[in-house]
């Protein structure tokens, strides 16, 4: 890895806590340790990396910890460890959006051998974030009235349907086409569409609003 990945560990007991981080620590990954729940949402400001969490912890369970994650926006990977007698609320956690479990007791090689699964996961879910970001931020550059013509254009109107539909010429149309190309970048159609797909817009919505303020929703 060529940055240091973070993983933050959530357990109430102390030796857990270090045993996990100096299993950690010849991995190049940097480790934040947590006694509650409650410690870590205060703490946490974002980043790469995941979370390792005792399903049970003082405050509040695993199952709570990951919906209220969910309810934050954060997809950061989870591996829950467990007691063999927690491994439904364990399950349950994993429906809920945590990525992985490890029951308890578990040795060294298993630990890293979920952590690395995590981390992957994390960064296959970064590279998503920044694609969407870039094709977002391109297509931000479009005017209100830009974006109504590729969405139409998307939607496989010709630029006469689009004039008729929009009240404007075709020559309007046509130009207003060029400078979604220019403002873009974009070399194509299906990059164009490609891009709106990435961004995560849906130009089957004729409800929905205008491209800039989608893209700042």
């Amino acid at each position: 890895m060529n940055t240091p990945e973070n993983v933050h560990i959530i357990d109430d007991d102390p030796g857990v806590r270090r045993t996990l981080a100096r299993v950690l620590s010849g991995m190049r990954i940097q480790t934040h340790a947590y006694g509650t729940a409650a410690e870590f949402l205060e703490c946490y400001s974002g980043g790469s990396g995941c979370i390792v969490t005792d399903v049970r912890l003082p405050d509040m369970d695993g199952i709570h910890l990951v919906e209220t994650l969910q309810e934050q926006g954060s997809d950061l990977p989870i591996l829950v460890i467990t007691g063999f007698a927690d491994i439904d609320m364990a399950v349950r956690a994993m429906k809920a959006g945590a990525s992985d479990f490890l029951a308890k007791p578990f040795g060294n090689a298993a630990f890293l051998e979920k952590i690395e699964n995590c981390l992957t996961i994390g960064r296959a879910r970064a590279r998503v974030h920044t694609r969407r970001r870039n094709a977002a931020e391109r297509l931000s550059a479009l005017s209100s009235r830009e974006a109504q013509v590729l969405r139409l254009v998307i939607g496989g109107k010709q630029n006469k349907c689009i004039a008729w539909e929009l009240g404007i010429s075709i020559k309007t149309v046509e130009v207003h086409r060029a400078h979604i190309m220019e403002k873009t970048g974009a070399s194509s159609l299906i990059e164009l569409a490609r891009m709106w797909e990435i961004a995560g817009l849906d130009w089957t919505d004729d409800s929905a609003p205008p491209l800039p303020l989608a893209l700042g929703a």
